[in-house]
C-alpha cells in the first residue's frame, strides 16, 4: 500500500538527513574530498522529492532538520575548500593593527602573527581579494573565536536567515515551498555550514535589493547594492537596475558599490605585490563555461590578423601608457608574468594573454549593457536581477561552486529551476580535490564543464521554451485575470513575484 503524500515527504525529509549527516561524518573522518562531495550530492536525490512533493513536511520540521545537518557540519573540519583559512587570516591581521590589504600572508613583515591558521591560508603570496564588508564579517566572526568553525557558524546563520528573507518576499502561497527549497539545498547548506563561505551574505543582500526596488524603495536598494559589493563586488553589476525605477540615482549606486574596489586596487601596496583583484582580473580561470568559447574565438582573431609573429601582437602606439603602468597594480600583464620571466617588449602582448584581457572585458561590458539594457525597459527587479547574475556566472571566467549562492534565492523566489538543477550538478567541480590534497595537482576531468554546462544550458532552454508556449496560450483577458489573481494581500503587494 503506497504511502500517504505526507508520510513519503517526510521519508525523503529523514533519507536527506541521512546524506548530509553522511557528508558531515566523512569531514569529521577526515574522509577525501570527493567522499564528502558525493555524499552532499546524493542529498539532492530525496531533495528533488521534497520539491516536488503535492504536500511537503511543515515549516517547523524542515527548520529543526536544517538544524540538524547544518550544526555538525559547522562543527566539521573544512573538507571542499580552504577559504575560510584566509578569512580568519585577515580577521587575525585587522585585528592587530595592520592593514589587512596592506601585506600578502607570506609577507615577512606579518611573520610574527603567523599560526595554525596562517599554515593553511591558500594563494600565500596574494594579498587579500574581499572588499571591507567581508572583512567586517570576518571580524564580527573571529569575536567568537580564532578558529574555523566561528566563521561557518556566522555563515550557517546567515543561511538561516535566507530561508526567512525568502519567506517574506514570496506570495504567501509560496512561503513554505521557498523556505525549503532554500533551507534543504544541499549545495546552499555545505557551502554556508562547511565551507563557511561569505557568498551567502551577498545573496541576503541581492534578495533585499530586489525587495527594496520592488516596493519602490530606491534608497535602500542603491544602499544594499552597495552593501552587496561590499562583499563580493557583485553588487557593481546590480547597480544599473535601479535604474528601472529612478534613472537620477544610476549614479550614485554605481558610484557607492565602486567604492569597495579601492581598497583592493592598492592592495599588496606594502610589498609591491599584485593584488587579488588584479590575480582575478586578468588571469584566474577555472570551472568556466561559456567563457571559454568567449576567449577561444578572440584568440582565434588575434592570431588570423595580419602582423601577428611568433605568437606576439605588437601596440606601438601604446607604449607611452604601457610604459607609465609597467610595474603598478593597472599594469595590464603583472599577473601574467612571474618575476624572473622577462618581458620580451613593453609594446608587445603575447596572443593567450590579450585574448584573455580582451574576453574579459567583453564579459564584463556584455553584462553591465544587460544590466543597463533591462533598466532602460523597466524589467520587473526580480527577473533583470536574475537574468544580470545568470548571464554573468555562465558567461565568468571562474566558477566556484558557491558563487551560485548569489542567484539561488531569486531562483527560489522567482519559482524558476535552472539554478536548481546547476546546483546538483555543480558539485563536479570539486571532483580535482583528491588529486590536489593528495600530491597537490590539479587536474579537471575534461568532460565535467561539457556535462555540467551542457545540462545547464539544456534545462534553461527547456524552460523558457515552456515560458513562452505558456504564454503564447493564454489570451489577453486570461493573463489579466491571472495577474489580478496571483496578487497577494494588500501589505505584500510590493514584494511578491
Amino acid at each position: 500500500m503506497p504511502l500517504p503524500p505526507l508520510h513519503r515527504a517526510r521519508a525523503a525529509l529523514a533519507l536527506w538527513l541521512a546524506c548530509l549527516g553522511a557528508a558531515a561524518l566523512a569531514a569529521h573522518a577526515g574522509a577525501p574530498p570527493s567522499t564528502v562531495a558525493l555524499a552532499t550530492a546524493a542529498g539532492f536525490f530525496p531533495y528533488a522529492l521534497l520539491a516536488v512533493a503535492e504536500r511537503g513536511p511543515g515549516p517547523r520540521l524542515v527548520l529543526a532538520a536544517t538544524l540538524l545537518a547544518g550544526l555538525p557540519l559547522a562543527f566539521a573540519p573544512g573538507a571542499l575548500s580552504d577559504d575560510l583559512y584566509r578569512y580568519l587570516w585577515d580577521a587575525r591581521v585587522a585585528a592587530s593593527g595592520v592593514d589587512p590589504y596592506l601585506y600578502a600572508p607570506s609577507a615577512p613583515e606579518l611573520a610574527p602573527l603567523r599560526d595554525a591558521v596562517w599554515a593553511r591560508v591558500n594563494n600565500p603570496d596574494v594579498p587579500t581579494i574581499y572588499p571591507p564588508v567581508a572583512q567586517a564579517i570576518f571580524r564580527g566572526a573571529a569575536l567568537l573565536a580564532h578558529a574555523p568553525w566561528s566563521m561557518k557558524l556566522v555563515a550557517f546563520a546567515a543561511h538561516l536567515g535566507v530561508g526567512f528573507a525568502l519567506r517574506r518576499v514570496v506570495d504567501p502561497a509560496r512561503r513554505d515551498r521557498a523556505a525549503l527549497l532554500w533551507w534543504l539545498n544541499p549545495l546552499a547548506l555545505e557551502e554556508s555550514a562547511l565551507g563557511g563561505h561569505v557568498d551567502v551574505f551577498v545573496g541576503l543582500a541581492v534578495l533585499a535589493f530586489v525587495a527594496a526596488l520592488r516596493a519602490g524603495r530606491v534608497l535602500p536598494a542603491v544602499l544594499l547594492a552597495g552593501l552587496a559589493s561590499g562583499v563580493k563586488l557583485v553588487g557593481l553589476a546590480l547597480a544599473p537596475l535601479v535604474g528601472g525605477r529612478a534613472r537620477r540615482a544610476v549614479p550614485f549606486a554605481l558610484a557607492l558599490a565602486t567604492l569597495p574596489v579601492w581598497p583592493l586596487v592598492g592592495a599588496g601596496a606594502g610589498s609591491d605585490a599584485v593584488g587579488g583583484l588584479g590575480q582575478y582580473a586578468r588571469r584566474w580561470r577555472g570551472n568556466e563555461g561559456l567563457y571559454a568559447l568567449v576567449e577561444t574565438g578572440v584568440g582565434r582573431a588575434l592570431q588570423a590578423q595580419a602582423g601577428v609573429a611568433e605568437g606576439r601582437v605588437r601596440f606601438e602606439s601604446w607604449r607611452p601608457a604601457l610604459e607609465r603602468l609597467e610595474g603598478t597594480t593597472l599594469d595590464p600583464r603583472a599577473s601574467f608574468l612571474p618575476e624572473k620571466k622577462p618581458i620580451w617588449d613593453i609594446a608587445e602582448f603575447e596572443t593567450h594573454v590579450l585574448a584573455a584581457l580582451i574576453a574579459r572585458a567583453l564579459v564584463v561590458f556584455a553584462v553591465f549593457a544587460l544590466a543597463a539594457l533591462l533598466a532602460w525597459r523597466r524589467a520587473p527587479p526580480l527577473e533583470a536581477a536574475r537574468a544580470v547574475l545568470l548571464v554573468g556566472l555562465l558567461f565568468a571566467p571562474q566558477v566556484h561552486p558557491w558563487y551560485l549562492l548569489w542567484l539561488l534565492p531569486l531562483e527560489i523566489a522567482l519559482g524558476r529551476v535552472t539554478v536548481l538543477a546547476w546546483s546538483a550538478v555543480s558539485l563536479i567541480a570539486y571532483a580535482p580535490l583528491d588529486g590536489w590534497v593528495a600530491a597537490r595537482e590539479w587536474v579537471e576531468p575534461g568532460a565535467a564543464p561539457l556535462l555540467q554546462y551542457g545540462l545547464v544550458l539544456g534545462v534553461l532552454a527547456a524552460e523558457e521554451a515552456l515560458r513562452w508556449r505558456a504564454r503564447s496560450a493564454r489570451t489577453p483577458r486570461q493573463s489579466e485575470s491571472e495577474s489580478r489573481e496571483s496578487l497577494p494581500p494588500a501589505p505584500l503587494r510590493d514584494l511578491a513575484p
